[in-house]
């Protein structure tokens, strides 16, 4: 007997290729929950996290969120386009951002669309696979920075 093409092994065992279809999968729950609002999930995760940072650069966006500076760009851009996020003072040559007063009411109008793809993706997902992502992300820090 012989052994599988390359091809074969590779799309039937990665777990990098499912995790990606996942992603796509369960993306797509949150953006169609949040369309109706004018935002994606990306979007959205931006969003929070510069109104927990209070005042963020780009740089440690980007560290936190482990994204690349291109894809924190475009999608600030959007935020800041609609209101929702704002430079503030500069300090030496960095300029951070800030969420609005608009983009916090936008994230108290978010809450429930967001709950809606909440229980969607965990239900696509099953309690358990739901809890094994979140503890992973737990013990890996994602979302925190690595300082």
């Amino acid at each position: 007997m012989t052994d599988p093409p390359p091809e074969v092994v590779i799309a039937d065992a990665c777990i990098a290729v499912r995790l990606r279809l996942l992603n796509r999968a369960i993306s797509a729950i949150y953006d169609e929950a949040l369309r109706p609002l004018g935002l994606r999930v990306g979007q959205l995760n931006l969003l929070v996290a510069t109104a927990r940072m209070q005042s963020a650069r780009a740089g440690d966006l980007c560290r936190v969120l482990r994204m690349e500076k291109s894809t924190l760009s475009r999608d600030m851009e959007i935020l800041r386009r609609n209101g929702w996020v704002e430079w503030g003072e500069a300090s030496g040559r960095v300029r951070p951002l800030r969420i609005t007063p608009a983009g916090r009411e936008l994230l108290a109008r978010v809450l429930p669309a967001w709950r809606v793809a909440q229980d969607r993706a965990s239900h696509v997902l099953g309690l358990e696979g739901s809890a094994a992502i979140l503890r992973m992300a737990r013990d890996l820090d994602l979302g925190k920075s690595s300082d």
